[in-house]
């Protein structure tokens, strides 16, 4: 048998009077008449069946828009396979579509569905539309964000890889169709929807929520889902607060109240204004004279600050210590111990919320308190007096 019994797509296409001229590299409008996962088949009209297929579909994603009865265009790569067909490829033209997409989404700043594909130490590998892309985890939402407890904390890792597979709503941060890559940010989403959520609040406003990260200066607070705010250290209880970390957990329900919300978005919260400020009863019922039971939580060169049940803080001064005579504050560990407990008794209660303690026998620390103040007055006067001495010296000399 002949090759003109059996006639080739290229040989027909040589023989017939082709309009059109085909040649590689022209567009052509076709039917999709079937599609499969790495093939498609199509009709081009007054030609015959074409086949786009591996590598020149593009992408999953470019795929699953298409549907059978479709007509599409696509980019000749050679007249005649080895099956007989018309070679023909989506991945130029599927290319520019799917970047026009990509570049409107990134000029109007809309939001867009990222695949997580994997995962490293800097963040995600993603796919968006296809096109592959980095999420850094600096730039994850507070709900994903993953914090490190230490730089061998194996448990990172594997905090990270659980996303593997999941579909995180991003924004387009950086696009580079020379690369075909995109850099996105989850954040900048949660960012945007949190300042939706923050017109609902005001200052004095309460809220439930629990603790996300403990550090030096205070308490990080998660509540309304993606709201996060910092409970400063001063904030945290009426009593003074050495270390956070003691007082709470990570993942502890808590209420606050929103005390700041500045230029920047950024709310700050307070525990302690939620909850009765024990020295206002306090104040109200001591007198001086009256007795004090209290654990020393910390001793100074001045002193020894005393904390009794109630969260009720004082100073019990170095001179209100002993009736012995105490040379130096590296002393004072001989007279009194942090931790332990004493029975004082209340010197004085002033308006700045200030609790004055002494050990000594209450008519004798009233004397040293007295003798002090005299002691600074004389000093204040001494040091007023001297000034006023070099002043009238110095107008003398002029």
């Amino acid at each position: 048998m002949s090759n003109t019994d059996n006639p080739t797509m290229g040989t027909l296409l040589a023989t017939i009077a082709d309009p059109t001229n085909l040649k590689i590299g022209d567009k052509v409008s076709a039917v999709i008449i079937s599609l499969a996962k790495n093939q498609a088949i199509l009709s081009i009209p007054n030609i015959g069946l074409g086949m786009v297929r591996g590598k020149e579909l593009y992408n999953e994603e470019y795929l699953a828009k298409l549907k059978v009865g479709e007509t599409i265009e696509s980019v000749i790569v050679d007249l005649d396979n080895e099956q007989g067909y018309v070679e023909l490829s989506f991945r130029a033209i599927g290319r520019d579509q799917i970047w026009q997409e990509i570049n409107a989404a990134y000029e109007s700043k809309a939001t867009v569905s990222a695949k997580i594909r994997d995962a490293n130490r800097g963040g995600f590998l993603i796919k968006v539309h296809g096109i592959d892309g980095f999420l850094p985890a600096s730039l994850l939402s507070p709900t994903h964000a993953i914090k490190s407890t230490g730089v061998e904390d194996k448990s990172l890792a594997n905090k990270m890889k659980k996303y593997v597979g999941q579909t995180f709503n991003v924004k387009l941060v950086n696009i580079s169709p020379e690369t075909d890559s995109v850099i996105v940010s989850e954040k900048a989403v949660s960012d945007e929807i949190s300042q939706l959520k923050l017109q609902q609040y005001k200052i004095g406003d309460g809220i439930e929520g629990a603790i996300v990260g403990i550090v030096d200066f205070g308490l990080f607070v998660r509540f309304d889902e993606d709201l996060e705010g910092l409970v400063h250290i001063s904030e945290i209880s009426w009593k003074k607060v050495e270390n956070p970390y003691k007082e709470y957990r990570v993942g502890e329900k808590i209420k606050a109240k929103i005390v700041d919300i500045d230029k920047e978005n950024r709310i700050n919260l307070s525990i302690k204004q939620t909850i009765q400020d024990p020295w206002v009863e306090f104040a109200k019922a001591v007198k001086p004279s009256d007795s004090f039971r209290g654990t020393v939580s910390k001793i100074a060169t001045y002193g020894a600050i005393v904390v009794s049940d109630h969260d009720i803080q004082g100073l019990c001064h170095i001179s209100q210590i002993s009736t012995k005579n105490i040379e130096s504050p590296a002393k004072i560990h001989e007279f009194i111990k942090p931790g332990q407990a004493y029975d004082f008794t209340v010197l004085s209660v002033d308006n700045d919320q200030k609790l004055y303690l002494t050990l000594l026998p209450f008519e004798q620390a009233k004397q040293v308190q007295a003798d002090i103040v005299t002691k600074q007055e004389q000093y204040q006067a001494n040091k007023t007096a001297n000034r006023e001495e070099r002043e009238r010296k110095e107008q003398q000399n002029n």
